[in-house]
């Protein structure tokens, strides 16, 4: 039921960066060589206007920015805000109409054992979902000296590359992170 009710909210988020060629034989070229690398990654929709929310490194450097909805529209998107230390980044799409939005929760009440939902484009496999439990609240952790996360839940459900971004939602379907 929670993911029935929630599945409109959920959109895919594809998109498009170029990058320089680093190979040898390249650098005596007159241009250098670009090649586009496609990412992917999970938006949740917070507001009927058309505002999604994402991870910023979803959006990081991109040129190109679309979103997949459920109902397989596909919309362009731009990034109205983002804040590099939560890795979280607003997007923007013109729908035309009254999107549906996911719920918001509080993560302030969340129990070691809680069961939770994760929806995502998980390989780029479109709408995945898995079920685990909350396995710790308040993790910190550190990726790097320039990259570290405070506050984090954390949880056994699957997340898998292209879930990035997507919803964590408690049994009552509700935002939880």
């Amino acid at each position: 039921e929670v993911v029935k009710r929630v599945r409109n909210a959920v959109v895919n988020i594809h998109s498009e960066r170029m990058t320089r060629a680093d190979h040898a034989e390249e650098s005596l070229a007159l241009e250098p060589t670009q090649n586009r690398v496609n990412g992917m990654g999970t938006g949740i929709i917070i507001d009927p206007r058309g505002y999604i929310i994402t991870n910023q490194h979803v959006v990081e450097d991109v040129n190109s920015l679309r979103v997949r909805m459920a109902d397989g529209t596909s919309l362009a998107a731009r990034v109205v805000a983002r804040d590099r230390d939560a890795d979280l980044a607003l997007l923007k799409v013109d729908a035309g109409t009254t999107l549906a939005v996911v719920p918001l929760g509080t993560a302030s009440d969340l129990m070691v054992g809680e069961t939770v939902i994760a929806i995502g484009n998980a390989y780029g496999y479109e709408h995945t979902v898995s079920v685990g439990v909350v396995s710790a609240v308040g993790r910190d952790v550190s990726l790097n000296k320039e990259v570290s996360y405070k506050a984090l839940i954390q949880t056994d459900a699957s997340i898998n590359p292209g879930n990035s971004g997507g919803p964590l939602l408690n049994i009552n379907g509700e935002l939880i992170g």
